[in-house]
């Protein structure tokens, strides 16, 4: 037991004596303490250099882990990017393979070997109660006027005839949500379909990137006999509206989004025209 103690006392004065050494060094003026300072460097140095190294190493090493991380985490997105890239490409081929489909469809109709006459009529009526647009006209089926027939004021298209009674009948103008007209670009002749709007303006439909159309071209009736529209009867090549704008469709790339206006002012109309086809 008082070994013990004794070895502790001992301990505790060498602490208090080092403590005390370095109390001294420390509130020593420096130009004693220099060189001291210069042999610790001195003693130091070669061990101070490795130290320095290893740390920096370990520190680059660290780097690396980190953009080693980080390429991989930007590699997941990448091929999450891709995939999803691959699925759209996918989605717009089996779409262009529908649309080709359509297209094809329209190519193999064969055109309504008519010849036609105007008959021309006063208007009675406008109809534009909610989204409609239409007209009603002092002219029927004792008349020869009957559902599918044009509709023409001042040499181009405005309706299409859609309810037909013995002295009177009903237009529905190319405006009216329901109207679909089928029509052609004048340049390359591609097949399109020019749809109401419930507006003063139309929009024009499958018309594709590789189509020549531009603002101020006009679109032509065409005699096709299209799915929406099964039973219009439609001379070849009557005017119907004029492009007014064109641009990519972010929704369909593969196609334009095409807006187009009628060639007459479908709210001053005071006289049309139906033309009744008769056979050649």
């Amino acid at each position: 037991m008082a070994r013990t103690t004794g070895s502790r006392w001992a301990n505790l004065r060498l602490f208090l004596s080092l403590l005390a050494v370095a109390a001294f060094l420390l509130l020593m003026p420096a130009r004693f303490t220099a060189p001291l300072r210069v042999v610790f460097k001195e003693v130091a140095g070669p061990v101070e250099t490795p130290l320095y190294q290893a740390s920096g190493r370990a520190l680059a090493a660290s780097g690396t882990l980190t953009d080693l991380f980080l390429r991989e985490d930007r590699g997941r997105a990448l091929e999450r990017e891709l995939t999803h890239l691959r699925n759209r490409t996918e989605q717009l081929e089996e779409e262009l393979l529908r649309r080709q489909m359509r297209l094809d469809s329209f190519e193999k109709l064969e055109l309504e070997p008519f010849e036609f006459r105007a008959l021309r009529a006063a208007i009675s009526a406008y109809d534009t109660a909610g989204a409609r647009r239409g007209i009603s006209v002092r002219a029927g089926t004792a008349h020869g006027v009957q559902v599918g027939q044009g509709v023409t004021a001042f040499g181009a298209l405005v309706g299409i005839v859609r309810e037909a009674g013995p002295r009177h009948c009903r237009v529905r103008l190319i405006t009216d949500p329901r109207s679909v007209v089928p029509a052609r670009l004048p340049r390359s002749r591609s097949v399109c379909l020019v749809m109401g709007t419930g507006t003063e303006t139309c929009r024009v439909e499958w018309v594709d990137r590789d189509a020549f159309v531009e603002p101020g071209d006009v679109l032509l009736t065409s005699s096709l006999q299209v799915e929406p529209a099964p039973d219009l009867l439609l001379p070849d090549g009557l005017p119907v509206a004029t492009v007014e704008e064109v641009k990519p469709d972010r929704m369909r790339p593969l196609f334009y989004k095409v807006t187009a206006a009628p060639r007459v002012n479908l709210a001053r109309l005071e006289e049309v025209e139906i033309l009744i086809p008769e056979e050649p």
